[in-house]
């Protein structure tokens, strides 16, 4: 580990961040440190280029993850390579909206999932797609309902997931108390 990289206490806070919620934009890491957006590229570009962070693009973000080998080092990273894009989709409020209600209810039809989430039946489908194309939902044509493709690999995944704090923890318990319901 690069310890004169870390030296400076706002670029430290925002490397810590990026190790305590993988998958995060920047965004929300600037919100989680309390630093400017224009801050905190600048010490995440200075990170990648020391090899301490990576990022994938998710669509219109790219989301940050620690660099460290599985298992190893100061910061481990806890997330394969392949369930990384999952953890991305999951920091989206509606996909793991959606995900969270499969898993508590199992296969459900498009109708019942509008119902449930209270959203629009456009919105619905959108984010479904994006969830089916990353394999967390998969449809059963015969009874045309959804369900979590892998039950015990998202929540092996969600076990790891780390909501940040505040903004995501208002929004978690919002969308357990509509799932609850």
């Amino acid at each position: 580990m690069d310890e004169l990289a870390l030296e400076l206490d706002s670029r430290r806070r925002i490397y810590d961040a990026v190790c305590k919620y993988p998958g995060t934009h920047l965004r929300e890491i600037g919100r989680t440190v309390n630093l400017s957006p224009n801050l905190v590229d600048y010490h995440l570009l200075y990170l990648e280029k020391r090899e301490l962070v990576y990022s994938l693009q998710d669509g219109l973000y790219k989301r940050y993850f620690p660099k460290d080998v599985i298992g190893e080092g100061r910061h481990r990273d806890l997330i394969d390579a392949p369930d990384k894009c999952i953890v991305s989709l999951l920091r989206q409020r509606m996909p793991f909206r959606i995900t969270l209600l499969l898993l508590k209810n199992g296969p459900m039809t498009h109708g019942r999932m509008v119902e449930r989430i209270r959203k629009s039946p456009s919105t619905v489908s959108h984010h479904l797609d994006k969830l089916m194309k990353a394999g967390v939902v998969s449809k059963n044509e015969g009874k045309s309902e959804f369900a979590i493709s892998s039950p015990a690999k998202i929540e092996r995944i969600l076990l790891q997931f780390n909501p940040q704090p505040a903004n995501l923890t208002e929004g978690f318990l919002e969308i357990w108390d509509d799932l609850v319901l």
